[in-house]
């Protein structure tokens, strides 16, 4: 590919810029923290979000998103509550774009890719699957899907996207593989009390199954596809985020088990926080994830969300 466009320099957006330094020509990444910025541009380094890894010299990071009007497809890489801020950075042209955001758009009470389509004409396509951003950004193996409607351009994308350590499978259902990037972040951090509790693997096997059941349910009442949760984009996700202390919401988790709360928590908050706002809007009912919301924002103890998982 000539060029790749990122909106987003963070952790994951500055690793998706390494990966993708691969396949591209050039990678420009619209990040508007000007410290960001300056340490990329004159140190090939994110010491602020991703520090200690050696970034390739073909990424450029600007804070003018005029810079993306020649790229051949336009990564949305920011946290789900400001996808919407990040679509000001997107030329509204047939300049495919592909949202990695994991979350839910609280306002319109729906799927992020349904708000970005209400901002933008592009054509949206959506990457999910089991990837650390610092595991992606050093190269070791690693393999997601690409999900859209036009299945044929998300074949072609896949494509020109997979290097040999990176692998892009093309899949259609665009709402499954949001819903479980969306929802394995809830589960991670009921994972991470468990663990918290020291309850043991075998109750974690159990409690990530029940809540992949529950997440496949929730999944087919947005439309999407039961078979989506046998993907490496969905299942692998949950696995991947639900059993490793690397993930912030797994980590946010054991902190509530530990005697933590909400209001004690610092530093930046968990994705399946905000993503567990959702779960009283849900189409169906679902225990699991109930449970979790109400553990996340006080409602029931950490005692209390143990004994109802699983009685």
């Amino acid at each position: 590919m000539r060029k790749i466009g990122i909106v987003g320099g963070g952790c994951y957006g500055t690793a998706l810029a390494e990966c993708f330094s691969r396949v591209s020509e050039k990678v420009v990444v619209v990040e508007k923290n000007s410290q960001i910025v300056d340490s990329v541009n004159q140190n090939h380094e994110n010491s602020v979000s991703l520090p200690g890894v050696v970034l390739s010299e073909n990424i450029v990071y600007t804070d003018d998103e005029s810079n993306f009007d020649d790229a051949e497809v336009i990564f949305l890489a920011v946290p789900a509550n400001f996808v919407k801020q990040a679509c000001e950075c997107v030329p509204n042209s047939e300049i495919p774009v592909i949202l990695c955001s994991k979350g839910f758009a609280l306002e319109s009470k729906g799927l992020l890719s349904d708000l970005v389509a209400g901002l933008l004409s592009n054509e949206i396509f959506v990457l999910s699957g089991p990837s650390f951003a610092a595991e992606i950004s050093r190269n070791l193996p690693a393999k997601v899907n690409l999900a859209g409607k036009n299945f044929a351009k998300c074949s072609e994308l896949s494509e020109k996207l997979s290097s040999k350590n990176f692998k892009v499978e093309p899949i259609e259902d665009i709402i499954g593989l949001q819903v479980a990037g969306a929802l394995k972040n809830v589960l991670a951090i009921g994972c991470g009390i468990l663990h918290g509790k020291n309850l043991g693997q075998g109750a974690a096997a159990r409690f990530m199954v029940e809540g992949v059941l529950e997440m496949t349910k929730i999944a087919e009442s947005f439309g999407g596809r039961a078979e989506t949760f046998t993907k490496v984009g969905a299942l692998g996700d949950v696995i991947l985020t639900c059993s490793s202390l690397q993930s912030r919401n797994m980590s946010f988790g054991k902190f509530l088990a530990d005697g933590g709360s909400l209001q004690m928590w610092n530093g930046a908050l968990a994705e399946g926080v905000f993503s567990a706002k959702f779960i009283p809007n849900l189409r169906c009912s679902s225990k699991i994830f109930t449970k979790i919301y109400q553990v996340i924002y006080g409602d029931i103890t950490v005692e209390e969300f143990v004994e109802s998982v699983f009685e």
